[in-house]
């Protein structure tokens, strides 16, 4: 399949055929048919296989010689390639091959593709969508479980073992098959009430989904809080893989709790739901700690990437933590979240220090004429952190260390009135929002100091 797709155009469009039903026919429905069995055998049957073997320590490497038809291809890494896979099929043909309609399927299909799992119950539930509900369940429980097997594996220090590549490739795996969930609801919600009018998605199917994505946002706190530090200190990467592992908990925090209540996210199990007042053992929630503690790992990634060529966004991750960060910095003036929100004060002037010197860093030395959509990139993403810095300043109950921020603000100020006048005229208009708001942030800071 992965040759196919990377093959001539004429054997990709006979693909698509078959995937989109552009002919209908029953041979192209057969092959989907087909595709979407396997998919869902080798996570569930073969991946289960592979991983009771090595957990019950039996003789893997020649149970692997049996199941294999091929001595280069190993079964360990099989369940993440197959999430790659179907991820590769979504997003070149859409997920509407994974839609399935046991009335409209012709005779001469197999009768039952699905033989060796039981989707009775849940197809009457979930109705046309279960295989799609039920691969986010298994990326996200498999998210879980991985994210618990490399927890043990750096605590056991054994980082560098050769086998630890397969649970970080099934790590990011899942997390891409989350990521394009996420995607997939975000437009069903801006499609509004056509969504259950269209017949193919039920209430139940979309809770299903809506209940697996919070299932993966609390696989992500758990494993950010795990490694949790002081809110002056820096968290220390034992490795590139661990690096990477935490960026990619950062970018479900960030991308799925921007899209909930994060006034719900925020609530600690302390608080007396009659009253919704906190009571005196309440303390941060362990989102807000998670948050605090992802916002420190993607400040030390930056700046370890800080001599990176690469666009701002791509050596930034805190880029992905912003929305989230922005969502709770608009929530700070609800009474009952803001303990919650108040823990995050002093890694928030922290980090936001570090990432305006940097940011303004890359400004000074852009070349903008060559360069006009990263200078956009930089004076969006800025702009963003000036947002949040008005709303947490203007909020905060207690404001500690907020002056922190007037030395890179007053440098940000200075590097855009020097080059006002040289700016382009596409620019101009962004370079004058930005230096804008750079006064209103310093006015704001002045006046609570």
């Amino acid at each position: 399949l992965q040759l196919c797709m990377q093959s001539s155009n004429s054997l990709v469009s006979s693909l698509k055929n078959c995937f989109i039903g552009v002919n209908g026919n029953q041979s192209e429905e057969a092959v989907t048919a087909s595709i979407r069995s396997f998919v869902f055998y080798g996570m569930v049957v073969l991946g289960n296989t592979v991983s009771s073997l090595s957990n019950n320590q039996r003789e893997s490497n020649a149970q692997e010689a049996a199941l294999s038809t091929n001595s280069d291809i190993s079964l360990k890494g099989l369940r993440g390639e197959i999430y790659t896979l179907a991820m590769d099929l979504w997003r070149s043909f859409g997920p509407d091959w994974l839609f399935y309609d046991s009335n409209t399927r012709s005779s001469s299909i197999l009768s039952n593709e699905f033989w060796w799992f039981r989707s009775k119950n849940t197809e009457n539930q979930l109705g046309l969508t279960w295989p799609l509900c039920t691969l986010v369940q298994l990326a996200a429980g498999d998210f879980r479980l991985n994210l618990g097997r490399w927890v043990t594996i750096v605590e056991d220090g054994n980082v560098s073992s050769q086998d630890n590549e397969f649970v970080c490739s099934e790590i990011e795996s899942c997390a891409t098959v989350i990521l394009e969930t996420v995607q997939l609801m975000t437009s069903l919600a801006d499609d509004g009430e056509g969504v259950i009018a269209s017949g193919v998605w039920v209430p139940e199917a979309l809770l299903h989904i809506r209940k697996s994505l919070e299932d993966a946002l609390n696989s992500s706190v758990q494993y950010l809080n795990s490694f949790s530090c002081g809110q002056d200190e820096t968290p220390i990467a034992v490795s590139d893989q661990a690096n990477n592992v935490g960026r990619i908990c950062c970018v479900l925090v960030g991308t799925i709790a921007s899209e909930l209540e994060v006034e719900d996210l925020l609530i600690s199990p302390s608080i007396d739901e009659r009253n919704m007042e906190l009571t005196k053992e309440a303390e941060a929630s362990c989102f807000a700690t998670a948050l605090a503690a992802g916002m420190l790992l993607c400040n030390a990634m930056g700046e370890k990437n800080v001599t990176n060529a690469e666009r701002l966004e791509t050596s930034e991750p805190l880029c992905c933590l912003l929305p989230c960060i922005m969502s709770v910095a608009c929530s700070n003036s609800h009474k009952n979240v803001q303990t919650a929100v108040s823990s995050l004060d002093r890694p928030l002037v922290y980090v936001m220090s570090r990432f305006l010197h940097r940011a303004g860093e890359r400004w000074k030395h852009l070349d903008r004429r060559s360069q006009t959509d990263e200078a956009f990139t930089i004076l969006s993403i800025t702009g963003l952190c000036l947002l949040i810095i008005e709303e947490m300043v203007t909020s905060s109950a207690s404001r500690v260390g907020y002056q922190e921020l007037t030395s890179p603000l007053i440098v940000w100020r200075e590097a855009l009135l020097e080059e006002e006048d040289e700016v382009e005229d596409a620019l101009k208009e962004h370079v004058d929002t930005t230096l804008q708001q750079v006064g209103n942030c310093l006015i704001i800071l002045k006046t609570y100091q």
